[in-house]
């Protein structure tokens, strides 16, 4: 099973490196169904290969001039401190049992797959939607609260999905 882990984490890689995409939208997958992976542990790796993987492309990016670093580390910087505190506190918090209902419980590691299904669906609902064309040439106005709460929640929704 390692081998083919490992094959389908090559493809994984240049796949995305082709396509783009969020990484840990095959790698979660791949460890916890192909490599019998904790869930838990299974989004902690993905954090580590994600953002791996991200600041190479950010390098690239960066040397071609096409970051606005001001707004980078606006969104950065709440972002990493929230999935740190969703890492360090929040999955340890959480029950190993989340709740149950007659002969049906909802697990730990089964609510992070269902809310990771649940990231994904909403993923590939934009996707498929795209994005309105609004650009006329104006400058966006800058809203520094704005991505500053925005990076918040990606922060613990990557923190608790990868």
């Amino acid at each position: 099973m390692e081998i083919l882990g490992l094959a389908l984490a090559i493809v994984m890689g240049f796949t995305l490196g082709l396509l783009g995409g969020g990484g840990s939208i095959l790698t979660v997958p791949i460890l916890v169904y192909v490599l019998a992976v904790n869930p838990v542990l299974a989004t902690a790796y993905s954090l580590f290969v994600v953002g791996s993987t991200s600041l190479v492309g950010a390098i690239g990016k960066s040397r071609q001039g096409l970051v606005n670093w001001r707004i980078a580390l606006l969104f950065a910087t709440p972002s990493l401190l929230a999935v740190f505190a969703t890492r360090y506190w929040l999955v340890p918090a959480l029950p190993s049992t989340l709740f149950s209902l007659g002969d049906f419980s909802l697990s730990k590691n089964m609510g992070i797959m269902l809310l990771f299904a649940l990231v994904m669906l909403a993923a590939a609902y934009s996707m498929i939607k795209g994005r309105k064309e609004t650009d006329n040439g104006e400058k966006k106005p800058f809203k520094p609260l704005l991505i500053l709460l925005e990076g918040a929640i990606v922060g613990v929704v990557t923190g608790l999905v990868g």
